[in-house]
Formats: C-alpha cells, structure tokens, sequence
C-alpha cells in the first residue's frame, strides 16, 4: 500500500493536470478536437475526474495501479456523502453534478484534507512536540 504521501502526490497531481489541461465530462480524456481518448493519450487536452486521476497514479505510482482504483472510489464515495449528502460514484458525480473544473479541484481538495486530517488523528503527537531552544534544550 502506498504512504498517505504518495496518495497526496497523486491527488495534487490530478489536481494540477485538471487546472492546466482541462476538465470534461463523459470521457476519461479528450483531444483538442472534443474526440475521446485515453487517459495516457499524448493528445489529451482534458480529462474528466477519473481520468485525471488514472493518468496521475500512472505518472507517479504506476505499480499500484490496483490499490488507486478501489481505495479513489471509496475515498471520493466517503467525502461526498459526508460534504454533499451524494451516494453515488464519483464518475458519476463528475457527470451529472459538478458544473465547473473548480467543482472538482474542490472536491479533490476536501479528500487530500480528509487524508491529511486522518493522518494526524492516528498520530496525534505529530507536529505538537515544542521546538528546542538553546544548547541545553531548554524552553524558554
């Protein structure tokens, strides 16, 4: 399984490939043309969320390819019904629902919290230790 990091990696990732490239609906990828493509096209222009996030994991973790599928749908599935009461797929969100690229970066966003905040309730004392000041390490 991969470290909360890789997981995160790959989220800012599919986050930047939707602000830089584009986003879509009904199709993992298109080309500049409007046509369909895969994910890993060269001449992908956009990506709708599923897509953004396939060519990302393959970007950044391809060897896990396994893991992302399941662990995104219920990630995604979790963070919709607890922010917007939706209790369906996230492919199916981001087809029928979001309006707008920034509805997804949101979205996407609000996981990388999730698993952020998730990482920090399972080590509370991360972070939370005082820095050392002076040579003996006392505080001040």
């Amino acid at each position: 399984m991969p470290s909360n990091k890789v997981i995160v990696d790959v989220l800012m990732e599919t986050s930047n490939l939707l602000q830089q490239k584009g986003w879509n609906k009904f199709s993992m990828a298109r080309d500049p043309q409007g046509e369909g493509v895969g994910p890993n096209s060269k001449d992908a222009s956009c990506y709708c969320l599923s897509g953004a996030l396939v060519r990302a994991w393959r970007t950044i973790d391809p060897q896990n390819e396994d893991f992302y599928f399941k662990y995104f749908e219920k990630k995604f599935s979790d963070d919709l019904r607890e922010t917007y009461g939706y209790d369906r797929t996230f492919t199916r969100w981001n087809d029928e629902v979001a309006t707008s690229r920034d509805n997804v970066v949101t979205l996407i966003h609000s996981v990388i919290t999730s698993i952020l905040r998730d990482d920090a309730s399972a080590d509370p004392g991360v972070g939370l230790k005082p820095p050392a000041v002076g040579p003996d390490n006392r505080r001040a």
